[in-house]
């Protein structure tokens, strides 16, 4: 910061005349300035002092005066840099994220947006959660070849959808049913337990994995959700302890989920939140 004499700045404050424009004013403000740290001097200031020149007119001491603090502010208090917009920085994201990890596809970077929803709704008033999930949807975006002019027509269809649906009380930090009237769970056909000698041995275990999985969603369909059962936890106490598939309960149907660090992802048959999950039955032993 340059030289300037506490002296000078309290003989001017003494000595100005009372106007509209005297710089005793100015002169204040320098004197608190030289007891804090250089800031950006902000742009409404910025406009008073340059009219400070103008209002001394016609009082030649008094506008040297004024001059004088102003030249050593402007100095020292440079104007305020305008902040980068939203654009900007989506550019600089793209390109960084592309720099970084190459032509991917959308699918990490969604399946990383549970994770962060989960940090967020942890500590929802930090506000770096809400930046890394921002930057994980315009990266998937992006990457999906998706413009926002479609996202906004989808937005505007989903919205009708979502207005003509019956909504339950909401309930703060509690997973619940998006939908009051949940129709039953939609379980596949029995396949043929016979064993043939010409079948293949893959076959047998194909058909009895998916006769133990269609068992699991027979026993959740004669349960009340979320009152299901001992076998199916809820999500709002606990969630599995390792990555893996998982039975989940979307509010309509069983489905196979894939947990991924605390969060559960599903193909695009899922209908809602999951709000139960279960361990998938154990896999059956090999044919000798």
């Amino acid at each position: 910061m340059s030289e300037f004499s506490r002296e000078t700045l309290l003989n001017i404050i003494e000595t100005d005349h009372v106007q509209c424009g005297d710089a005793s004013a100015l002169a204040r403000i320098a004197l608190a300035a030289m007891d804090s740290e250089p800031v950006a001097l902000q742009p409404e200031l910025a406009k008073v002092i340059y009219h400070f020149r103008d209002w001394n007119e016609g009082f030649p001491v008094e506008r040297f005066k004024a001059d004088y603090v102003i030249s050593w502010m402007l100095a020292n208090y440079p104007p305020m840099q305008p902040a980068k917009d939203r654009e900007q920085v989506r550019r600089e994201h793209a390109e960084w994220s592309q720099a970084t990890f190459g032509n991917v596809g959308p699918v990490g970077p969604l399946k990383h947006l549970s994770k962060e929803a989960l940090e967020a709704a942890a500590e929802p008033g930090d506000l770096s959660e809400w930046a890394d999930m921002q930057f994980l949807l315009w990266d998937a975006q992006r990457r999906a070849g998706i413009t926002d002019e479609q996202i906004t027509q989808a937005m505007i269809e989903k919205l009708a959808v979502n207005k003509q649906r019956k909504w339950p009380e909401p309930k703060d930090g509690e997973p619940r049913l998006h939908i009051k009237e949940q129709p039953a769970p939609v379980v596949p056909d029995e396949k043929d337990k016979t064993v043939d000698a010409d079948d293949h041995p893959l076959l047998w275990s194909f058909n009895e994995g998916w006769n133990a999985c269609r068992a699991a969603m027979l026993a959740a369909a004669n349960c009340s959700i979320p009152m299901i059962s001992d076998k199916w936890i809820p999500v709002s106490e606990r969630l599995p302890e390792s990555n893996g598939m998982y039975f989940g309960w979307d509010g309509k149907r069983v489905l196979e989920v894939y947990c991924f660090f605390g969060g559960f992802s599903a193909n695009q048959f899922i209908h809602g939140e999951i709000t139960h999950w279960m361990p998938l039955p154990a896999a059956p032993q090999e044919v000798k």
